[in-house]
C-alpha cells in the first residue's frame, strides 16, 4: 500500500549483532557453495604451492616432525624460514589435526580458507559499529569487504587472504587501545597483529603496518585537537607498544625469514620489476565495468588489458555498484565526519599508490621509505581502497536512513546522479565504446558487465527515488540494498575460483610414475628431474605431497644457488643426485622419465681439494669441464686440513642409516683421509657431528655440503638446528608469557580500581 508523507515509514527494525553474524556466515556459505559442497576446487597458486605447503606440514607435524627444512623440492631447502610457509599460524597448525594416512585432504584447507572470509564479514560488521556505522550500515559494509574483488581474486592466493582477514579486527583492537589509553588492547593488538603476520605474506604486512601508522596519525591529530597536545602524547607510546609487542611475537618466523630473505632470488628487486602488476590509469572504469578488460580465472582468461593474464586479479578493486552509490553519498557528508575524511584519504592514497609509475607515490616509497623498494604486484594496495570503501559504504547507506527520516531533498539528486551514471553507461554500451580489441567471447563479456552496471546504477536510482517518495517502506529499501549488494558481487565473481580440477585427480594423474619412484626410493636415495623448460611431468612441489626428492620447486624465497652451474645440464643434474631426468620426445609431443648412470649418489668420499673464493671464477672453472666432482670439491673458503691424495685407490663406504626432516645419520668407513660430499643443498643452520665431535660444513662444489672425515670408521649426524629458529623462539615465548602477565596486572589493577571507587567514604 501506498504510504503518504503524513504517515512516514521510517521505522527500521533492530538489527542484533547475531543477526549479523548469522547472515554473514550464510552469504558465504551461498558464494562458495559450489567448493563447499565439492562439485568445483580452488585453483592456480592453491593447486600449485598452497594445498602442497599446508599438506607437507600438517603432516609432518601429525608425524612428530617440525618441518624446519624441506628436502623434496629445489634439492632441499628450508621451510619454515619461507614466510609463506605460515607454520606458526594458528589455524594451519590445526589442520595437522586432519591428517589420515600420511596426507592432509586438500577439503580442509579450502574450508579454512573460507572460514576466514566469515572471520573478515563478522569482524569488519564489528569494526564499522566501533566507528559509528548503524547495525544495517555495518552489515553493508561487512558483505562488501568479504565479496570484494580484492577478496575474490585472491582466494587461490591463501597468506592473502588469511591476513586480510584480520584486518578489521586489528583496526577495532587499535582504535580501542588509542581511545581508551587501554594496556590490555594494547597487548591484543600487538597479538592479533603478530598472529596475522604469521599468516605469511609480507607484503600485506607492511601495507598493513603503514594502515596503522596512517590511523595512528589521525587519531591523533584529532585527539590533539579535542584534548590538547599534552592529553595527548599517552598515544604514541601505546602504538609503539602495538607495534613492539607484534614484532616480537613473530620473532620465530622473522628472524628466519630475514636470514634466508638475502640468499634467496628476490633478494633485490629493480624499480621496473616492481611496476609489475600495477594499476594503469585505464583500469578504473573497472571500478563500475569490472570486466571492462575481460578477465581471469578458473574458466580460463579473457583478459586484453595491460600486462600479464595474472595482472586481472593483482588489480580488482570491483566493490559492486550499490557500494559506488553509497559511497557517493557517504562522500556528500565528508564534512560532517573526520572518519569519512580519513576513510576517503586512505582510499584515494591506495589507489593512486597502486598506479605505479601512473604516479608519483610509488616511486617515492620505493626510493624513501624503506620495505616498499621490496615488492612487486603493487596494485595489492587497492586493499586500502576496499576497505575504505567498504566502511564508507556503510556510511553511506545511514547517510540514507538519516535522509529518509526528513524526507531530504538531496536524495532526489542522488537518484537522479545514479541514473544518469546508468545512461550514460547504455549510451556508451550501445555506441560500442565496450567494444575490446580481444576475442569475441572478450567483448560479449565486456557487454554483459556493462549492461549490468548499467541496470543497478538505474534499480538502485530507483530505490532512492522510491525512498524519497516514500512509496517503500524504509526497511524495504535498506533490505533490497543489500539483497542487491550481494547479488552484484555474487554475479560478478562467485565462478572465479571454480575450477573443476580436482587436487587429488591433479595430482593422481601421474601415480604410475610415483608409484615407480618410491619403489625405486626404498633401494637408495635419489633425486627426479621433472622439468625443462615449458615441459613438466611431475608438478612443481609434487615432491611435497608424494615424498619424492625433486630437484624443482615453486615458491617466491627459493635459494639463489639452486643449481650449480656445469658444462651442460647433464653435469648440474649428475652433481644433484638426479638419477632419472624427464626426456621429451618432440615429434611425438610426449615425456617420460629416462634413468641416468652418470649421477652421483647422495653421497660420496673425495681426496681432492681446490679452493676458489672468487664466486665468478668458481662458476668459470666449473661450466669449463675441468671440473671432476668425483675426484674433487670445490671449497670457497680454506679447509681446516686438505688431504694428501691416496698412492692407490681407497676403501670405502658410505651408508645413510636414517633421514628425516632435519637430520640425517650416516655411517662411513674409509682408508684415508678426505672430504664427504653430500648432494644436500648448504645452508646455515646446518651442523655436523662426527662421532659425537661438532665439525664444520663447507659450501662445496656451488651449493653442496662437504665434512673433512679422517680416516677409519665413523658416525656422522647432521642436524639442522638454526640459531635464528631458537632466538626467535624464546623471543617469541617471552612475549606471550610477558603479554599474559600484562593483560592480568591490567586486570587486577582495574578491578582494584573499581572496589576503591565501590567503598564508602
Amino acid at each position: 500500500m501506498k504510504k503518504s508523507k503524513d504517515n512516514p515509514p521510517v521505522s527500521l527494525p533492530r538489527l542484533k549483532d547475531w543477526h549479523a553474524l548469522v547472515i554473514i556466515s550464510a552469504l558465504v556459505a551461498v558464494y562458495f557453495h559450489e567448493i563447499l559442497l565439492m562439485k568445483s576446487f580452488f585453483w592456480e597458486d592453491f593447486l600449485y604451492q598452497f594445498y602442497p605447503f599446508r599438506n607437507f606440514a600438517a603432516a609432518a607435524i601429525a608425524g612428530g616432525e617440525l618441518p624446519l627444512w624441506n628436502p623434496y623440492t629445489f634439492s632441499g631447502t628450508p621451510f619454515q624460514a619461507d614466510i609463506q610457509s605460515a607454520l606458526f599460524y594458528v589455524p594451519n597448525l590445526l589442520l595437522s589435526l586432519f591428517v589420515s594416512g600420511g596426507k592432509l585432504h586438500f577439503y580442509w584447507v579450502e574450508l579454512f580458507i573460507i572460514l576466514h572470509y566469515v572471520l573478515a564479514g563478522v569482524t569488519m560488521y564489528y569494526y564499522a559499529r566501533e566507528i559509528g556505522i548503524t547495525a544495517w550500515g555495518a552489515l553493508l559494509s561487512g558483505i562488501i569487504f568479504t565479496f570484494s574483488g580484492f577478496m575474490v581474486t585472491h582466494a587461490i592466493h591463501q597468506v592473502v587472504i588469511c591476513q586480510v582477514a584480520w584486518l578489521p579486527l586489528i583496526l577495532l583492537l587499535f582504535r580501542r587501545a588509542l581511545m581508551r589509553r587501554s594496556l590490555i588492547y594494547c597487548i591484543l593488538t600487538g597479538l592479533t597483529l603478530g598472529h596475522a603476520v604469521l599468516a605469511g605474506f609480507p607484503q600485506i604486512s607492511l601495507y598493513i603496518f603503514f594502515f596503522l601508522f596512517l590511523y595512528f596519525i589521525y587519531e591523533f591529530l584529532i585527539s590533539v585537537k579535542e584534548k590538547g597536545l599534552k592529553n595527548s602524547l599517552a598515544l604514541p607510546p601505546i602504538a609503539a607498544g602495538a607495534i613492539i609487542i607484534a614484532v616480537a611475537l613473530t620473532a620465530l618466523q622473522l628472524l628466519p625469514t630475514m636470514e634466508l630473505a638475502p640468499l634467496s632470488q628476490r633478494a633485490e628487486i629493480t624499480y621496473e620489476k616492481s611496476l609489475e602488476g600495477s594499476l594503469s590509469w585505464e583500469q578504473l572504469i573497472t571500478f563500475v565495468v569490472p570486466h571492462y578488460f575481460g578477465s581471469s580465472g578458473a574458466q580460463g582468461s579473457t583478459y586484453w588489458g595491460p600486462g600479464a593474464y595474472w595482472v586481472f586479479w593483482e588489480t580488482c578493486f570491483y566493490l559492486g555498484i550499490p557500494a559506488a552509490v553509497l559511497i557517493g553519498f557517504a562522500l556528500a557528508g565528508i564534512r560532517r565526519n573526520h572518519m569519512i575524511l580519513f576513510l576517503s584519504a586512505t582510499g584515494l592514497f591506495g589507489l593512486l599508490y597502486a598506479l605505479g609509475d601512473g604516479f608519483i607515490f610509488h616511486k617515492f616509497f620505493y626510493s624513501f621509505v624503506p620495505g616498499f623498494e621490496t615488492f612487486r604486484s603493487i596494485g595489492r594496495m587497492t586493499l586500502y581502497t576496499t576497505v575504505a570503501g567498504a566502511l564508507l559504504g556503510g556510511f553511506g547507506l545511514d547517510r540514507i536512513i538519516e535522509l529518509v527520516k526528513v524526507n531530504n531533498t538531496v536524495l532526489r539528486r542522488g537518484a537522479l546522479i545514479a541514473a544518469c551514471a546508468g545512461i550514460l553507461l547504455w549510451f556508451l554500451a550501445q555506441t560500442g565504446s565496450f567494444q575490446p580489441d580481444g576475442s569475441g567471447h572478450a567483448a560479449a563479456q565486456v557487454h554483459r558487465s556493462a549492461v549490468t552496471a548499467m541496470i543497478l546504477f538505474l534499480v538502485c536510482a530507483a530505490i532512492i527515488y522510491l525512498l524519497y517518495r516514500r512509496n517503500i517502506t524504509l526497511v524495504f529499501g535498506i533490505v533490497t540494498f543489500l539483497i542487491i549488494q550481494f547479488a552484484d558481487l555474487y554475479i560478478f565473481g562467485f565462478d572465479q575460483n571454480n575450477s573443476k580440477i580436482n587436487p587429488d585427480e591433479y595430482y593422481g594423474r601421474t601415480a604410475n610414475i610415483v608409484d615407480f619412484l618410491k619403489k625405486e626410493g626404498g633401494k637408495e636415495y635419489f633425486r627426479v628431474n621433472s622439468r625443462q623448460g615449458g615441459a613438466m611431468i611431475l608438478d612443481r612441489n609434487q615432491g611435497m605431497i608424494d615424498r619424492i626428492f625433486l630437484m624443482e620447486g615453486y615458491t617466491p624465497l627459493s635459494l639463489k644457488r639452486n643449481f650449480p652451474p656445469a658444462k651442460n645440464w647433464d653435469g648440474v643434474c649428475d652433481l644433484l643426485n638426479a638419477k632419472y631426468r624427464i626426456s621429451i620426445n618432440q615429434q611425438q609431443r610426449q615425456m617420460s622419465l629416462a634413468a641416468s648412470d652418470t649421477y652421483l649418489p647422495r653421497a660420496f668420499l673425495v681426496y681432492g681439494v681446490k679452493v676458489i673464493s672468487d664466486e665468478k671464477k668458481l662458476q668459470e672453472y666449473m661450466e669449463s669441464g675441468e671440473f671432476d666432482p668425483r675426484s674433487t670439491v670445490l671449497l670457497e673458503e680454506e679447509p681446516v686440513f686438505i688431504p694428501s691424495m691416496p698412492s692407490e685407490s681407497a676403501s670405502e663406504e658410505i651408508k645413510i642409516t636414517s633421514y628425516h626432516l632435519n637430520k640425517i645419520e650416516l655411517e662411513t668407513a674409509t682408508s684415508h683421509d678426505g672430504y664427504l660430499v653430500l648432494s644436500e643443498v648448504y645452508y646455515p643452520g646446518w651442523e655436523a657431528y662426527i662421532d659425537g665431535t661438532r665439525e664444520k660444513i663447507y659450501r662445496a662444489d656451488w651449493n653442496l655440503r662437504a665434512v673433512p672425515l679422517r680416516s677409519g670408521n665413523h658416525k656422522i649426524e647432521m642436524k639442522f638446528d638454526p640459531a635464528s629458529f631458537i632466538t626467535g623462539f624464546w623471543i617469541t615465548a617471552a612475549t606471550i608469557g610477558l603479554s599474559a602477565c600484562g593483560i592480568v596486572y591490567s586486570q587486577r589493577r582495574k578491578k582494584n580500581v573499581s572496589q576503591q571507587k565501590g567503598r564508602p567514604t
